[in-house]
Parts: structure tokens; sequence; C-alpha cells
């Protein structure tokens, strides 16, 4: 009994603190000798109080921990419902979605873009999105940015193209292009020995993260690496390598050789090894090789290069395939060279390659290059006008898109960030009659609907629309293969973007887009049948387990228990998801009224604009839209969108009197009202604003961004308002300068430079210095036709009877002309010098130190700049 007290006192007091040790001796004391009296010590009372404290601590921390828990679960419940509401639950790439910041290579920022959209629909675009955005929390939607792919789905997804790289190679329907005269085959031999010298030489000048790349870097796992660089060394500099034997010599022995090539490669990059090593394994392999590579190698390599992260390598591989090559693509090269700029995150790249598959770039991907003079039969042309683009004096033929194609390129617009793009390529593929996965699909639907894109789904719902038989067919696939909830998400994502798109009700808005929203009907006809098939499975599905459940083994009520749960369970999830919708539904209806309402607005602004050019032309002559561009249908692009935009609001601004007005009272009114009021009073002070045209005062009713006043300046209060006045003291001279041209060269500015203040002063100062010369060339050339006549009317008389009569006259003559010329020169250097300002100044010294200019003289102001 004693050893069982002092096992459990060592229990107790395994903290080794002096209350345990205390507690736990008075327990053996007690167990083995008499109970006694003793006296309370500070320790006892201290664990009295001390449990006292945590035991009303408990209670009293017990009503509030309840509360928080209630509140914790309405938060979850509205978490749950915002994602069920916005259909990511099945959507593989959202468990990864980051914010993609604006990314200078995927925005298209550039002036001349033209604009396929009119200026309506971005608009619309911009007041759906800002909708949503003021609206979404109300009805618990939250926009979310585009998803980025987990590094784990990279990796699968690479696996996957190089098990079809693979079933790609045994396919013995496709014919490899082999070099056939000796002069193709030296230019294949030099264009593999370049792959592997420009490999090398990538590899050694590049860094990496791997942590395979990091471990050799601190010197660890290197003598492997040695060696197999040393072989690769001796194999480079020996003469009997770098040398390959013509395919056709022996085919069999050829298409050995290169299966194992590609085996060997796939090992090489299965091995958790260095760059280094890896790359001097694979070109050792490359040029000990009997035959030489193919595309199939090619295309191992890219795929490889980019599953150990090394894409600067691979693009090395797409480099020599592009541009040193003439083998056709196949169709995993272009899913391989999609999925690489997909991942490197290159917008140009992408664009490249997809020009090149169209054949509208150089000689696209290697296809086949025909002369137009060569086709001669009908049949030949049609096949050429369907299959090949035609350029100039030859049709380049285009790259066939199967399924995988259509997969990789609308995932590569997608995570690009082009929305509208990935769109176009998803109808492409139904007007083709293919088919993408189901996580593709749903990656769209819920990238379109999250960042509430309006453009995009409106080419969705049209492209719909146009192949509606196709669409269907891929909605029936959907249901057949994947699973009832599933489907259900593609079904509400379809009808979520069909809510987007739709119009307004006619009782609000009456519209003459009947065709449209006949349509529109329609496609939510077939969606619909489809949904109330999926509830007739997901009802039948219930009924099934229900009777399962219920004719099990167990108790009754157990039994029944099972049964009710899994009914309940099926109708919450069903009514979350009708919830959702419906709230869905309500806000796509108000973004639909907005919608209508812009348009309208935006054609009443056209509407008066119009009214009040036709009126001022007839009152003043003067002609505000000469190209018709304010009632053009036609795409426009920046220049033309600006000068619009800035031509509605001028218009705007002018206020038609009842009396007679001229084009100068229309003036007046442009400079009184600008957007700029600082800028209008910069103009009035010029002192000639009547040089400025009607049209130069347009340009500037331009919007402009928001010039802000930087903070990370740490001068001080003085040096920043000197800094200020110095602006100011710039803005004004620049107003001056410009008011002061002719109306050519004022358009011709703001046409070039649309933000006022981000124009130089040098190309209005060396303007201005060119007219002066031009002025004293002109005075200069009258004065010298005076001095002439002035010359030969004194040339009638005799010399020497004009030396009689006007013997003064002579030197005041020559001194005169001396000093025109002079001033005339010195006028003229003058010039030259203020337009030379902005050049720099060249610095000669002489050979001799002693005609240097001494260091206490000061500089002209040219020299200063």
């Amino acid at each position: 009994m004693h050893s069982l007290w002092a096992r459990a006192a060592q229990a107790q007091s395994s903290c080794r603190c002096r209350i345990c040790l205390h507690s736990g001796r008075t327990i053996i004391r007690r167990s083995t000798n008499a109970a006694s009296r003793r006296k309370v010590t500070a320790a006892d009372i201290f664990t009295a109080c001390y449990t006292t404290i945590l035991g009303t601590a408990t209670v009293l921390d017990a009503a509030r921990k309840d509360a928080r828990k209630k509140d914790l679960d309405e938060k979850l419940e509205k978490a749950r419902a915002a994602l069920s509401t916005l259909s990511i639950q099945d959507s593989p790439g959202q468990q990864g979605a980051v914010n993609n910041d604006a990314d200078p290579s995927v925005a298209d920022t550039s002036q001349n873009r033209v604009h396929r959209s009119s200026g309506n629909e971005s608009n619309a675009a911009n007041v759906t999105k800002a909708l949503f955005q003021e609206l979404g929390p109300i009805y618990g939607i939250t926009p979310r940015p585009l998803p980025r792919p987990l590094w784990i789905q990279s990796q699968l997804e690479w696996a996957e193209v190089e098990s079809a790289i693979v079933a790609e190679e045994r396919d013995p329907g496709y014919v490899l292009r082999e070099p056939i005269s000796s002069r193709q085959m030296q230019r294949t031999t030099d264009t593999v020995l370049d792959l592997i010298n420009q490999l090398i030489w990538k590899q050694q000048i590049s860094e990496s993260t791997r942590s395979q790349d990091v471990l050799m870097m601190n010197g660890e796992h290197s003598g492997s690496r040695d060696i197999v660089w040393e072989e690769l060394e001796d194999a480079l500099r020996s003469p009997h390598y770098g040398y390959y034997y013509h395919p056709s010599d022996d085919a069999v022995d050829a298409v050995k050789a290169r299966s194992y090539l590609g085996k060997s490669i796939r090992r090489i990059f299965n091995q958790a090894a260095s760059s280094t090593e890896i790359v001097a394994r694979i070109c050792y392999d490359m040029l000990t090789c009997s035959v030489p590579p193919t595309i199939h190698t090619y295309n191992t390599l890219i795929a490889g290069f980019n599953r150990i992260q090394r894409p600067d390598l691979a693009q090395t591989v797409i480099d020599s395939y592009i541009h040193r090559t003439t083998w056709p693509a196949t169709q995993q090269t272009i899913v391989c060279l999609l999925n690489h700029y997909r991942g490197t995150n290159q917008v140009d790249g992408l664009r490249d390659i997809i020009q090149r598959m169209r054949g509208v770039k150089d000689d696209g991907l290697h296809f086949r290059i025909i002369s137009k003079d060569t086709v001669r039969s009908r049949s030949w042309l049609d096949w050429a006008e369907k299959n090949c683009a035609s350029r100039k004096h030859t049709f380049v033929q285009r790259a066939y898109r199967t399924d995988d194609v259509f997969n990789s390129l609308i995932k590569a617009w997608l995570y690009c960030g082009e929305l509208g793009n990935a769109s176009m390529a998803l109808i492409a593929c139904l007007r083709n009659g293919g088919s993408v996965t189901i996580q593709t699909l749903q990656e769209l639907f819920t990238a379109c609907i999250t960042t509430v894109d309006f453009p995009a789904a409106r080419r969705l719902v049209k492209g719909f629309a146009k192949n509606i038989r196709e669409f269907v067919n891929l909605l029936h696939k959907v249901v057949r293969q994947e699973s009832i909830g599933t489907s259900r998400q593609v079904v509400l994502n379809v009808l979520q973007l069909l809510d987007m798109c739709h119009p307004p009700p006619n009782k609000i808005f009456s519209t003459d887009l009947k065709t449209y929203d006949k349509t529109l009907r329609r496609l939510r006809s077939f969606v619909n049948t489809t949904r109330l098939e999926l509830e007739v499975r997901e009802t039948a599905y219930l009924c099934e387990v229900t009777l399962k459940e219920v004719n099990s083994f167990g108790p009754l009520i157990n039994r029944l228990n099972r049964a009710i749960a899994n009914i309940n369970s099926a109708q919450r999830s069903r009514s979350k998801c009708t919830e959702a919708y419906v709230k869905f539904n309500r806000l796509a209806i108000l973004a639909s009224i907005d919608r209508s309402y812009q348009k309208l607005e935006a054609g009443i602004k056209v509407t008066t604009a119009l009214v009040t050019a036709a009126i001022l032309k007839i009152k003043t002559g003067y002609d505000f839209d000469p190209s018709g561009l304010l009632n053009s249908n036609q795409p426009m692009n920046y220049r033309q969108k600006n000068h619009h935009d800035s031509l509605i609001k001028a218009l705007q601004s002018i206020q038609v009197r009842g009396g007679a007005m001229t084009q100068r009272d229309i003036k007046s009114q442009l400079l009184q009202r600008l957007p700029d009021p600082i800028l209008a009073g910069r103009l009035k002070e010029s002192g000639n604003i009547e040089n400025l045209s009607i049209r130069t005062l347009i340009s500037f009713y331009t919007p402009t961004p928001i010039r802000v006043k930087s903070q990370d300046c740490d001068c001080s209060d003085s040096i920043s308002q000197l800094e200020q006045e110095l602006a100011s003291i710039e803005d004004t001279t620049r107003a001056i300068l410009f008011s002061y041209l002719n109306c050519d060269r004022q358009r011709h500015l703001r046409h070039q430079y649309s933000d006022w203040y981000q124009m130089p002063l040098e190309p209005l100062v060396k303007y201005h210095m060119r007219r002066r010369r031009k002025a004293i060339n002109e005075v200069s050339a009258s004065i010298d036709l005076k001095q002439t006549d002035v010359v030969e009317s004194r040339d009638h008389k005799s010399p020497a009877l004009r030396a009689v009569e006007e013997p003064w006259n002579a030197l005041e003559d020559a001194v005169a002309d001396d000093m025109a010329s002079k001033r005339r020169a010195a006028n003229l250097a003058d010039i030259e010098r203020g337009l030379r300002l902005g050049r720099p100044i060249p610095k000669f010294r002489s050979a001799n130190p002693s005609v240097l200019r001494d260091e206490d003289v000061h500089l002209p102001l040219v020299a200063l700049g």
C-alpha cells in the first residue's frame, strides 16, 4: 500500500514544484502514520484560493464561450453560403488563388490598340463590376481575383504531357521529317551541337532556386557532377563525337536509338540531381547518340525542364526549335509551348505561338509553305483556303487543334488574365466540335463570375447561342460523365452567365433586341431542362439511398434516423444552392437595369451633342464633327475614343444663345469652362488667346490622369516651395509659347501629347527659334535689296564725281555695311546656339595647356545648359 501511494505522489509531483511536493509527502505520511492535527500552511491557503478562482473563472467564461461559438458558427455558415454562391467548391484552381497584380506583360496598354467592342460595352462592363462590388456583400457575393495554378497541379500536368509525348512517339501514323541531302544532315548536326552549347552556357550563367542546386552551390554532392562534366568536356573535344549517321541507313536501329535516348532523358529528369548534372547527362546522351534527335526529343526536353522548374533552359530548347529547325510541330509540341508560356506568364510569347499556329507569322510552326503560283487546280485551292493562311505570295498551313490543344489554349489565356480570349477559344472549340475537361470549364466559368467580367460573359453567351447544338451536347456530356454535384455547379454557372448578360424586363425598359432576347430564352430553356434532369437524378438517388438505409440491419429507430439525416442533408444542400442562385439572379437583374440606364444616358449625350453641333454649324458655320465620329458605329482606337469623349464634353459645355453667335463666342465659352481652371487662367494670361483654334480647345477636354504630388521627397519647405514656383513658371512658359503657335502646329502637338503637362518645352522653343531665324533672314534680305537699289542708283554717277560731291558717304556706307553684317551674324549665331540647347555641348581641349581657360573665368550661359 505504501508503494502505491508513493507512485501516486510521484505522478502528482511530476512538476517538482514546492506545492506539489508538499501535498505528495503529506499523502504518503497520512497513508503510513496515524491521523494527526497539523497547522494550516501558506501553501494550503494558496491551493484553496487558486482552485476557487479557477472554478469561478471557468463558470463565468462559459457563457462568453457559448456566445462566441454561436458567432463563429454564423460566420462559417455565411462563408459556406458565399462559396456555394460563387461555385468554387469543385474548382481545383481556387484553392491556390492569389491576387494576380497588374502585370505589364498581361495588360495591353498600347494606345494604338483597336477597341473591338464599342464604348457602351466597355462602360457597361465597368458599371456591372462596380455594382457587384457595391451590392455583392449584401447578397453574400464577393468578387475574387483570378486563380493561379498550384505547384503540385503544374507537376501533375507536366507528367501527363510527358506520358502523351511517349504515346505520340510510339504512334506509327506520325511520319518524321528526316534530312534528305548531306547538306541538310550537316545543318541538323550543327543545330543539335548549337543546342548543346546553348544549354551548357545557359546553365553556367543562370541562377536556380532548386534545393538540389542550392546544395551544389554550397559544395555538397559535387563528386558525381564533376565526373559527368569531365566526360562531357572530353566528348566535346573528341573528333569522334558530333557525327550522326543518316536515319535512312538503318531505320530500325534509328528508331531504337531514339527510343533509348527518350527513355534516358526521362530517367535523368526523374532523378533528384542538380541542374548542372542533369544538363551534362542530357547533353552527353544527345552527343553520343548514333542518330540526330527528333521533334519528340525536343518535346521531352521542354516538358522535363519545366517540370524541374527550369523554364529558362526550356526557353533555350524552344528558341532552337523555332529558329533553327524545320520540323513540323506535333500536337504535344503545341501543348508544351502553350503550357510553357502559361507557366512563365509571358503574354508576348503566347501571342507569338498563337500567330504561328494561325500561320500569320514567319513560316508558322514549320508545317507547309505553298507558293501561290503552284496552285493550279480548284480542289487544291479550296484545300489551301480552308487549311492555310493567305500571305502575299504563299499559303502557310495552319496548325490542327485537338482537344488537348484547346484545353491548353484556354488555360493559357485564363492564367494570363485574358478572359475574353479564353472565352473565344472555348467558342472556337465548340465550333470545331471539340470539348475540354470539366476542370477547365469550371475554372473559366468561375473566373468570369467571380471577377464579374461582363465582356467575357457576353462573348460566352453569344457563342453558346450561335453554337447551341454543340453547347447542348457539351452539357449532356457533363451530366453523363460527372457527378451530380459537379454537374449542378456547371449548370448553375451557365445560368449565372445568362443572368449577367440578360436584358432587363420589358416592363421596366422597352428593348428592340427581340432576336437576342428570344435566343437567350431558348438557351435558358435548354439549361433549365438539364437542371430538371439533374434534380430527377438526384431525387432517384436519394430514394435509393433512403430505401437502402431503411432496409438495412439494426434497430428501426436508428435506421429511420439515418434515412432522415440523409434527406435533411440533401435538402439543405439544395436550398443553399437555390438561395445563392436567387440572390445572384436579383443582383444580375439590377446590373442589367443599370447597364440599360447607362446605355440610354450615353445615347442621350450623343444625341444632344449632335443637335448642338448642328445648331452651332448653322449659326457660326463651324463643323465640329467633319469625320462623323459622333454617330459612328465603327471600332475606334485609343485616340479616336479620346477625341469622341472630349468632343461630347466640349459640346455639353457650350451654351447655345438665342441671338447670333460667332466662333469667337464659342472660343470664349470653351476657354472659360475648361476642366482645368489653372490652365484656362494661364492661357488667358498668355496674351494671344485669339490664336487658339476651336479644335485645340476641344482637345483640352480629354480626360487626363490626376496629378498627385509626390510625398517621398525629404526636402525642406523652402526647397519644396521653390520647386513649386519653378513648375508654375514652366507651365506659364509652356502656355505662352503654345498660344503663339499656328493652328497646324498646335493640333500636331496636342495629338502627340494628350496630357498637357507632359508636353516638353524643347519643341516649343525650337519652333519659335526657327520662326525668329526665318524672320531675321527675311528682314536681312529686304535690307540687302534696298541697299542694292541705292548702290545701283549711285553707280550711275562716275566715281570721281561721286567722291567729289559726297566724300563722306563712302566712309559711312562702308561702316554701315560692316555693322549690319556683324549684327546679322551675331543674331544667327544666338539662334543656332538656342537650337542646340538640348544637345550635349562638346568640350574641346587644346594640346597646349597654356591656352586653356582659367578656373576663375566664368563659363557662358549656354555652356551651363
